[in-house]
């Protein structure tokens, strides 16, 4: 049974098979794209956590609010995914690339946790955020890999927007590493390299906050392309939509 992009899916379709059930089918058919839309949306905030020590609380609230929405979605999936699967052990084999997702998203969570007893020794430690970002980025790769090109073709204007919200979030993560973002600093939080991150990739500008160093002018320069090329082919996408030629009237008189 096919059912689009299955999440976690690093296997042959007839591994699949010996697992899969209706009300598998069912539940991936309504949560395969939001979750991949979360996981993949939610990686720039892994970036992020490199420097939160110097980001002000709110911004740490976020990150962590971030990291526990996507801990609790992934770990709920795979636990009623497993549940509904006909063979669970060869679900458990199958599947890996799932509960690595689940395991990453923990391991980011752990320096929010640092405050707790032993735990504090790993404040600023960030072995587990650089890990957290590299596990999962593979992970989810290895899941979007799967029938990639074919997902192009047929959602290309949705995939350009997505492209686009997508460049807007790690870019503002990226200027965030980059600039000199924090407390009492030039700019004061990531919220505001978002803002700046928006007024670039839609090339509207706003002229309160720019890139100084070298590295955050290449970032700036790779959001604009971004948000240009994007742009152009939505409206592309519209203009062929408004152009397209009725089909003829059969039987008409008229020359």
């Amino acid at each position: 049974m096919t059912v689009g992009l299955s999440w976690g899916m690093a296997h042959a379709p007839a591994n699949e098979a010996c697992y899969m059930t209706p009300a598998l089918a069912r539940w991936r058919k309504y949560t395969d794209w939001p979750l991949m839309a979360l996981a993949v949306g939610s990686l720039p905030v892994l970036l992020v956590e490199v420097v939160r020590d110097s980001l002000p609380r709110s911004d740490r609230l976020f990150i962590d609010l971030v990291n526990l929405v996507v801990l609790v979605a992934f770990a709920a999936d795979y636990i009623v995914e497993i549940t509904y699967a006909s063979n669970r052990r060869l679900y458990a084999r199958s599947e890996y690339l799932s509960l690595l997702v689940v395991a990453a998203q923990g391991v980011a969570m752990v320096p929010s946790l640092a405050a707790f007893g032993v735990l504090r020794t790993l404040r600023g430690v960030r072995m587990f955020r650089l890990l957290a970002i590299i596990t999962r980025a593979a992970a989810i790769g290895g899941t979007a890999s799967r029938g990639g090109r074919a997902m192009i073709r047929e959602h290309a204007a949705g995939i350009a927007f997505g492209a686009a919200t997508l460049t807007w979030i790690t870019s503002a993560a990226a200027f965030t590493v980059a600039e000199d973002v924090g407390v009492g600093r030039r700019i004061h939080s990531f919220f505001d390299a978002l803002w700046w991150s928006l007024g670039t990739i839609t090339t509207a500008g706003s002229g309160d906050i720019y890139p100084i160093t070298t590295a955050g002018r290449v970032i700036g320069g790779f959001t604009l392309i971004i948000g240009i090329s994007t742009f152009a082919l939505v409206t592309a996408k519209i203009a062929q939509f408004l152009l397209r030629a009725e089909p003829a009237v059969s039987g008409s008189d008229e020359p």
